[in-house]
């Protein structure tokens, strides 16, 4: 699993460059890799912000209005991804702002032109299906929404193909869903959309983060912090438990939460033990003799010496587990199987406010406890607190009070799974009735994982894998 945790490529003679490296090749074809920088630069966690919150909501509104601007330039329309969630509709609120009352133009659009939303709508009773959240924002906005309806046979249609684009497995449906909506712009006659990546990484917004808040006091930000010592360790407590009865409960392992050396490394966050824990059993027997190896420690060791030292000395738990989910998943999957490599499939390009670099390195020296806040009133958690307050004026009262709600959205034979080589027939057999008939979650996540591998081998013609000589 490194391709997820790491610059690791699943393609036979190819490489992939780090985040923050860049390639450079000569006329010569001789190729090199430079630093440009680490994208995660926090102030250290033993450093007082005397910044007030009002300081912070206006510091965030502002290069977030400024970044969104830049990337409305073009000589094209463009729209706007719109999901039921607070991301995408505190964009779909901006650029609103910028076109109606600044005369910012939408790309080539007329700023007197309605702008233009899109989003994908599932089944009501499928539990996914947020677009009556993004009807009622689009209403309230005064924009134009454009949605395409998915189900299942919808989502299996698609399949093969966006597999096939995302060049590599992925344990849910999400990434068809993506791929899907990026058929609606394209439909439409639009080449460029805003999307909403990288504000659950920037500002804190998954729950899995909460443990490694609250696995230390936020001592840079104490004369504004809403939470006690007591509460703090109590609520560590509460929160490890429910990730690891959350994780369980969606059919991954919870089992690898306890003491290793790879949390040692990493200040003991347990986000590391979150990204690593959908892990596979349907190998072939012949595949041990390359041994075993441990995803929480290839994660670690992607993080250089410079980082660690600053992850056990100087940087707030929280940071360190933005750090390395941004270095891993938001790389390897986010910005791509949810992402890019979705988008270009239809020629979409996708620009990401989110990400600007002011921005990130204005969101990367807040406090923790402005991302994640503590209300003693309600006894509950608000994820991505600053990003809220700053978003207030531009999303309904229904968004700024909503939690996040991941978007999840018969390839499986015998010859198939052998033709692969490396997978054991007998681990897999029974996947699709334990899936979708027992609807069992980890035979799910492992179906699916199989047949995409399927997929790949086949559109990329790879060869079955053998045994080594000797075995």
């Amino acid at each position: 699993m490194g391709r997820q945790e790491s610059a690791r490529c699943r393609m036979e003679s190819r490489r992939a460059s780090a985040p923050a490296i860049i390639s450079f090749v000569d006329l010569l074809g001789r190729s090199s890799k430079g630093n440009t920088g680490t994208r995660h630069t926090p102030t250290s966690k033993h450093v007082k912000d005397s910044r007030t919150p009002e300081e912070l909501i206006n510091g965030v509104r502002e290069r977030l209005l400024e970044a969104i601007r830049l990337r409305l330039r073009a000589d094209v329309p463009i729209g706007i991804y719109l999901s039921g969630g607070i991301d995408s509709s505190v964009l779909a609120g901006m650029v609103t702002h910028l076109v109606k009352e600044q005369g910012v133009s939408a790309g080539s659009a007329d700023p007197k032109e309605r702008v233009t939303c899109f989003s994908v709508a599932f089944d009501e009773d499928s539990g996914f299906d947020e677009s009556a959240i993004a009807n009622r924002t689009a209403e309230w906005l005064g924009v134009k929404y454009m949605k395409k309806h998915m189900n299942e046979a919808e989502i299996a249609r698609r399949f093969e193909d966006a597999t096939w684009h995302v060049e590599h497995h992925n344990p849910d449906f999400n990434f068809v869903g993506k791929y899907a909506l990026s058929e609606v712009p394209r439909d439409a006659g639009f080449k460029v959309v805003i999307t909403g990546e990288g504000a659950d990484e920037n500002f804190a917004g998954y729950p899995m983060y909460l443990p490694d808040y609250l696995r230390e006091p936020d001592s840079s930000w104490t004369e504004f912090s809403t939470i006690d010592e007591d509460t703090r360790k109590q609520q560590l407590k509460v929160t490890e438990a429910a990730a690891a009865e959350y994780y369980k409960s969606v059919g991954a392992i919870s089992s690898n939460r306890g003491p290793s050396v790879a949390r040692r490394m990493l200040n003991d966050i347990t986000t590391v033990s979150s990204m690593a824990a959908f892990q596979l059993d349907v190998f072939a027997p012949w595949t041990q003799c390359y041994g075993t190896s441990d995803p929480q420690m290839t994660i670690a060791q992607s993080a250089d010496g410079c980082a660690r030292k600053m992850i056990q000395e100087h940087w707030h738990p929280l940071h360190t587990a933005e750090y390395v989910w941004s270095k891993g998943h938001l790389a390897n999957i986010f910005l791509t199987c949810l992402g890019d490599r979705t988008e270009m499939a239809h020629s979409i390009e996708a620009r990401t406010p989110f990400l600007d670099h002011h921005l990130t390195e204005y969101v990367n020296n807040l406090p923790p406890s402005s991302k994640i806040r503590w209300d003693p009133q309600s006894q509950r958690f608000c994820e991505k607190w600053v990003l809220r307050e700053a978003a207030k004026p531009f999303i309904t009262q229904e968004l700024y009070e909503r939690t996040k709600h991941p978007l999840l959205a018969s390839l499986v034979t015998e010859s198939n799974v052998e033709s692969l080589g490396f997978v054991d027939w007998a681990q897999c057999q029974d996947l699709v009735q334990q899936a979708f008939v027992d609807q069992n979650a980890l035979a799910m996540r492992h179906a699916i994982v199989v047949a995409e591998w399927i997929i790949l081998g086949k559109r990329f013609g790879v060869a079955q894998a053998e045994k080594p000589k000797g075995m």
